[in-house]
């Protein structure tokens, strides 16, 4: 319960660092994942989206993220959109009690569907090979695809599929999350 809170208290603390801010917040029936993304002007590198989140779910498993991505359009008007960047995972197993960093590198493409309301396609994928990963685990594979409405200008829902697993040295192929999630995404 003291990670969950301090965890919040660190993100609705750099909320005033920037003019654009997002949070994206999903849920599901056993997991709940916050994540607050700034521009990175904040902390002198412009032109980036910088990223803290923290993950739970039903088993006492928790691990928090940070990432930086650079999100670009193709030349032309075309719908799409890809970005490319890194994320820092930093885990904490309840059963057994595991512990895990992972420096993971990858990326997003998101495609936009023309229609009145605007809506959204997108999907994201980090790896963490054996040689980034360390502490009681060996790699880390985070993958996920979502379907975005945008409702207001400033709001968006979605529903997604998230994959994300941990090889661990204990248990192999550790499921931490393989659920679909309904979310809110706000921009402030």
């Amino acid at each position: 319960m003291r990670l969950r809170l301090l965890t919040a208290a660190v993100m609705m603390g750099l909320a005033p660092v920037a003019a654009s801010n997002t949070l994206d917040a999903y849920l599901s029936k056993d997991t709940a994942q916050f994540t607050f993304i700034t521009d990175s002007a904040a902390i002198g590198f412009g032109g980036a989206d910088l990223s803290f989140g923290v993950f739970f779910n039903d088993d006492s498993d928790y691990m928090l993220t940070t990432g930086l991505n650079v999100v670009g359009v193709p030349a032309g008007e075309q719908p799409l959109t890809f970005g490319v960047g890194g994320k820092a995972y930093f885990g904490f197993i309840d059963t057994p009690d595991d512990r895990f960093q992972s420096v993971a590198l990858g990326g997003e493409v998101r495609y936009t569907i023309p229609a009145n309301m605007p809506m959204y396609l997108a999907a994201e994928a980090y790896y963490g090979p054996r040689v980034t990963t360390f502490g009681d685990a060996r790699d880390l594979l985070d993958a996920s695809v979502r379907y975005e409405l945008e409702v207001t200008p400033g709001a968006r829902g979605f529903i997604g599929y998230r994959y994300l697993e941990a090889d661990m040295d204990r248990r192999r192929d550790y499921k931490m999350d393989e659920h679909v999630h309904f979310g809110v995404r706000f921009n402030f």
